[in-house]
């Protein structure tokens, strides 16, 4: 039997490594869908076709698919990873993260190219938090707090429109693992000696292992549902504290611990934003991101995609060991 297509976007990225090297392990002809500035470091295996997708036109779009039937046949699995989770403008969020969506998905049918299924990738930020004491479940109304979340939101409402167009989407929670540099930024500070938290210790999380991630988008990809969000995470639920403290555990660090006001990181936040207006980078924190750390509960409840047979293979323990390995061999940590 041939084997099948897939086509990942943003296959350059943290979780796009991982869903292009499980694409490879389960026998997928596995098409990287690239721009042509894209940082191919993790993505050295000889298995991996290249094609560089442009968002900007119709156009390029059009030529890009029509250079991947030329080359591989019919598009059979579409994985929309592509997207961006900061941004100095609002207006970029929904240009990227919906707008963009909507232009892959018009040119896939322009060009009679209907996959068997597409699947999107957003972000629990598309429901927002919980509005209680109980995990949000996929079943919950969606009330994005931020720019970010409401994008995300634009373009999985944007796929609930279309007829005869086979979608699911997926909603993971925060995501962590080796390569990953946000969750990075935290260990980093433990290994330094501090342990900052905004506003209080007792914010409920969840989380979710990259490669369980990637595990659990293949597993929908491949079952007959359609139409239908999945949250994902490791099925527990920790507070910020426990999670700083299972990184101190694995790491032997005491730390200075430092509750910050949340006026205060407002004003951190609004300085950080005038400078990354000036030097045209993306400050790490800024008001939206605030509204996410002052929000007490964004726990997740993943029972949906467990329905499909997905068996998280860490816990927080075992994923922050395997992070935390991996960067000490990479140098990143001492």
């Amino acid at each position: 039997m041939m084997k099948k297509n897939v086509l990942i976007t943003g296959a350059s990225g943290f979780i796009g490594s991982y869903l292009v090297e499980t694409a490879l392990r389960k026998g997928y002809n596995t098409i990287a869908a690239i721009r042509k500035s894209s940082n191919k470091q993790y993505l050295k295996d000889p298995a991996i076709h290249f094609l560089e997708f442009d968002f900007t036109s119709d156009l390029t779009l059009d030529h890009a698919i029509r250079e991947f039937v030329d080359r591989f046949g019919k598009i059979d699995y579409v994985i929309h990873n592509a997207g961006v989770t900061r941004a100095n403008k609002n207006e970029e969020y929904d240009q990227v993260n919906c707008e963009n969506t909507k232009r892959l998905v018009h040119a896939l049918q322009r060009n009679s190219q209907v996959p068997d299924k597409f699947v999107l990738i957003s972000s629990l930020a598309a429901y927002g938090p919980a509005k209680n004491a109980s995990p949000v479940k996929a079943t919950d109304p969606k009330e994005p707090l931020t720019a970010y979340g409401r994008s995300k939101l634009k373009a999985e409402e944007f796929l609930y429109t279309l007829k005869e167009f086979p979608f699911v989407i997926i909603n993971p929670t925060a995501v962590y693992g080796p390569k990953d540099k946000d969750v990075f930024f935290l260990i980093n500070s433990i290994q330094k000696g501090f342990e900052v938290y905004i506003g209080n210790k007792g914010q409920l999380l969840s989380f979710v292992h990259a490669a369980d991630l990637a595990a659990a988008i293949f597993i929908a990809m491949e079952s007959d549902v359609l139409g239908k969000n999945f949250l994902v995470s490791d099925r527990q639920v920790y507070t910020s504290a426990a999670f700083n403290q299972q990184i101190k555990t694995i790491l032997q660090k005491k730390t200075l611990s430092i509750v910050m006001p949340v006026a205060l990181v407002r004003t951190v936040a609004v300085f950080a934003e005038m400078v990354g207006t000036i030097t045209g980078k993306v400050p790490i924190l800024n008001r939206e991101r605030l509204k996410e750390f002052e929000a007490p509960n964004w726990a997740v409840d993943s029972s949906e995609i467990d329905l499909l047979g997905y068996h998280p293979k860490f816990n927080l323990e075992a994923g922050l060991n395997d992070a935390i390995e991996w960067y000490k061999e990479q140098g990143w940590l001492s």
